[in-house]
């Protein structure tokens, strides 16, 4: 009788280890190993004009207060000055190549640019860049939530997320899985990804 007592939690254990592993992959395929310098406790986001100017602002404020509210690691403030920011967002109109919602990029202050596959394999980076394509998401027939969505996905891969449809694949909607998704907050599957790269 004692060496099965001893054997039931070690098997609990074990199940309980592989469910928490399918929610949230530690590997490359969903988060980078990668960061922005100086961790994400104090990111600043600064919007150019065309954000207003298509409509994007809330958006993109909604994408910053999610990702702050997942999280005490991560904190975002709007500032008013692109000098410094930590992130950089603009809207396009068919500025992306076409199929294309948004892009974000990884530089360093210098002006160089540092690949999206490298961070992902340990780079860090000083800035990010993201670019929304209004032209490309009328083309599409976004709608406001759709927007909201990929405003969150793009702000998920300055925060060092990869996407869910990459293997091993997450089913169901999530704010980074690819593609016309109307979800305005993350998905628990979502804040698994995020408090694992940052902490809760």
């Amino acid at each position: 009788m004692k060496s099965k007592k001893r054997i039931i939690p070690v098997v609990c254990s074990l199940f309980f280890l592989s469910s928490s592993i399918a929610l949230a992959d530690t590997g490359t395929a969903h988060i980078k190993i990668g960061s922005i310098s100086g961790g994400a406790s104090n990111l600043t986001y600064w919007l150019d004009s065309s954000v207003a100017s298509y409509g994007f602002t809330g958006s993109i404020d909604n994408g910053a207060s999610k990702w702050d509210e997942s999280s005490s690691k991560i904190g975002f403030t709007k500032v008013s000055s692109s000098t410094t920011a930590s992130v950089k967002v603009f809207v396009g109109n068919h500025s992306l190549p076409a199929g294309v919602m948004g892009e974000t990029s990884y530089w360093m202050l210098n002006g160089q640019q540092v690949g999206a596959g490298d961070v992902t394999n340990g780079s860090n980076y000083q800035q990010a860049l993201v670019v929304l394509d209004y032209g490309n998401q009328s083309d599409t027939g976004y709608t406001s939530d759709n927007r909201y969505k990929t405003s969150g996905h793009e702000l998920g891969h300055v925060l060092g997320l990869n996407h869910f449809e990459n293997a091993p694949a997450h089913s169901g909607d999530h704010w980074m899985k690819s593609g016309k998704i109307s979800l305005t907050a993350p998905t628990s599957v979502d804040l698994a990804h995020i408090r694992t790269k940052w902490g809760y």
